[in-house]
């Protein structure tokens, strides 16, 4: 498996801890649930592309563990969620369809807000785990361990966080030694991805240059990851009313921010986490 061989490989001993524990906690859930009864909440965003190959080398460990078979990996048959929204960016949808192709996702795609969509999701199929890529220091990640079940209120579910240690640091590790394909925004500046209306380039890796046209450096050339959410554009205070304003919209903004993968909202909003 190309992931497992370009990681152990590496100089990089943090990196291979890293791996190393999501690789266990990826394989102890799919000894705990079976594959019918997981799913993978992919939104294009880093995070969640790092969890996609980490669930790739994952399921592979675990069949080989199993069967004892040194095969290749010829499919990846976690059902994959993707909550697509008129806000997402088009690089971000084109990524994911693209990814699906790739790596022969079985993808289902699902247009309501977030919550009315995993409920009807959790209604139709035997789901009883979700990874997600939360990582320590996202908004929603407060209080979340490796397997944490969902909130009261929400449909129930056993959370599965194997990257949620990981750093914005680690993350772009990982990517760049796997030399895996990630979206093209950020190679733009982009360090954090969340609607049109809320995400621009990250001031921090501006180029200065004569032209009119501002340009930007790649993503994994910030140097201090704590600074990942600092092209994420504030929303003015009136927004937080919009529950009660009637503005339909605007209201599933709200509620598809609640949960959330690494530091990009499933549903590709990202209202909660900016104000």
């Amino acid at each position: 498996m190309e992931i497992d061989k370009a990681v152990g490989e590496s100089d990089d001993k943090r990196l291979k801890t890293k791996y190393n524990n999501a690789i266990f906690v990826i394989k102890r859930a799919l000894s705990l649930y079976s594959i019918e009864e997981v799913a993978f909440s992919f939104n294009g965003g880093k995070d969640s592309t790092v969890l996609l190959h980490l669930l790739r080398a994952g399921y592979f460990l675990h069949k080989k563990e199993m069967s004892c078979s040194n095969g290749g990996l010829s499919n990846f048959p976690v059902r994959t969620i993707y909550f697509e929204s008129p806000s997402a960016f088009t690089e971000i949808n084109s990524f994911t369809y693209d990814a699906a192709q790739t790596y022969d996702l079985q993808l289902d795609i699902i247009r309501q807000d977030f919550k009315s969509g995993l409920e009807a999701l959790l209604k139709a199929n035997p789901i009883r785990a979700i990874f997600l890529g939360v990582r320590i220091g996202d908004p929603t990640a407060v209080g979340q361990e490796q397997f944490s079940p969902s909130s009261p209120g929400w449909p129930p579910f056993m959370r599965v966080n194997p990257i949620l240690d990981w750093s914005y640091r680690d993350v772009w590790a990982f990517l760049l030694t796997c030399k895996v394909k990630y979206c093209s925004l950020y190679d733009q500046g982009y360090t954090s991805i969340g609607s049109i209306h809320d995400t621009v380039p990250n001031a921090l890796l501006s180029v200065n240059n004569t032209s009119s046209k501002e340009k930007f450096k790649p993503a994994y050339l910030l140097s201090d990851g704590r600074l990942e959410r600092a092209g994420r554009v504030k929303r003015n205070a009136s927004v937080k009313n919009d529950v009660d304003s009637g503005d339909s919209q605007k209201h599933e903004v709200l509620l598809a921010s609640v949960i959330a993968v690494g530091d990009e909202i499933l549903s590709g909003l990202a209202l909660l986490k900016t104000i």
